[in-house]
């Protein structure tokens, strides 16, 4: 039997989603070279915002959570932007027309959140450093609830992409990547002692949990999250619930969920209706190293495919479709997993409560 078409080819995914980046990059490229973000009014709370040469230096008086209103946020390859909030947090919502691109350093103590509905992108020269949270949307966040603190619901309309074509770095909390249509990293997002979640959806609630999933997509969009970069955290999860996630953790890249000594290594490849395609190698560990303790895979989609390298190193891979067809590719990732120590509890759902089907499609290739 013939393999079935892909929905959509890797090439195709880096044609559409590399050209819609390249088109925002190369538009607004000039005016960002020397930027500085412009126009900032605290919204909510209170603190000062002073230009220092090449820098803009925000600072908010203890760790409070503060809310600035920007005409725009782009910083230039040459420039820095630092959040002296403490153990803060700063919401930046971005009120103007142009994204918000990142081609030089943002730093903070703290936690910053930057929503622009026009699109955020760290480009390769950009660089992202918090002490707390970071979280990039083109959704947007009520004032109100993000200055009472708790669980943040973000929702809007926008189709602007999220990309990091940089890296992005949160020492000790998360990062967090959110648009309705595309989020993409190809470079690095590091949150050793936190999660990293991408999600692409109409609504997303975030929230906070010491041991478990923070953000959650309430209502879908039919997007698509692209993670071909290092990706490294305590946890991570891809999550776009009828929409396709692409895990390509080939070459240089790496997907790695790591735990700590209150998560335990679990990686997610959440896509619902949608499809999950997976290259090359994707690691859970817990703190006794890779495939130890609890750590775990989970991939949930409606179609889930695998490229000729995929592979699963954890202490259990949990899959969930309702129906799958084992060919060639799909063969050798479950027998790569397997003898990588992997427990593969691979179950077929069905729909409307039926049972799911599974077949076995023998090929000359199959190893």
């Amino acid at each position: 039997m013939a393999h079935p078409p892909r929905t959509l080819p890797v090439q195709r995914i880096w044609l559409s989603i590399g050209l819609s980046l390249q088109v925002l990059s190369l538009a607004h490229v000039a005016c960002a070279a020397g930027a500085l973000p412009q126009g900032g009014a605290f919204a909510a709370g209170s603190g000062t915002i002073a230009g220092r040469g090449n820098s803009l230096v925000i600072t908010q008086p203890g760790s409070t959570r503060d809310v600035i209103d920007w005409n725009s946020f782009s910083i230039g390859p040459q420039n820095r932007v630092v959040f002296d909030n403490g153990s803060g947090a700063t919401l930046n919502c971005v009120t103007g027309g142009s994204p918000s691109l990142i081609l030089g350093r943002l730093s903070a103590t703290g936690s910053v959140y930057l929503i622009n509905p026009q699109g955020v992108l760290v480009g390769p020269s950009g660089t992202i450093a918090t002490g707390g949270r970071f979280v990039a949307s083109t959704l947007d966040a009520a004032d109100a609830a993000f200055m009472a603190g708790g669980p943040l619901t973000l929702t809007g309309d926008s189709n602007a992409p999220v990309a990091n074509l940089g890296k992005i770095d949160s020492s000790g909390g998360d990062v967090f990547l959110v648009s309705a249509q595309n989020v993409t990293n190809t470079i690095t997002v590091d949150a050793p002692n936190g999660t990293v979640e991408f999600a692409a959806g109409r609504a997303v609630l975030l929230q906070d949990s010491p041991s478990d999933r923070q953000v959650f997509v309430q209502t879908s969009s039919g997007g698509s999250i692209l993670d071909a970069g290092m990706t490294r955290a305590a946890q991570i999860s891809l999550q776009a619930v009828d929409g396709n996630v692409y895990a390509l953790a080939d070459g240089g890249a790496r997907i790695r969920a790591t735990g700590t000594g209150t998560r335990d290594g679990h990686l997610w490849l959440l896509a619902g209706n949608g499809q999950v395609y997976q290259q090359g190698t994707l690691t859970a560990s817990s703190t006794g190293g890779t495939g130890s303790g609890n750590s775990t895979v989970t991939t949930q989609a409606s179609n889930i495919e695998f490229a000729a390298d995929a592979v699963v190193e954890a202490a259990q891979w949990s899959l969930s479709t309702p129906a799958i067809t084992i060919g060639a590719d799909t063969a050798n990732a479950l027998a790569r997993s397997l003898d990588a120590n992997t427990a593969v509890n691979l179950s077929t759902t069905g729909g409307n409560g039926t049972s799911g089907d599974l077949q076995l499609r023998l090929e000359p290739d199959v190893a």
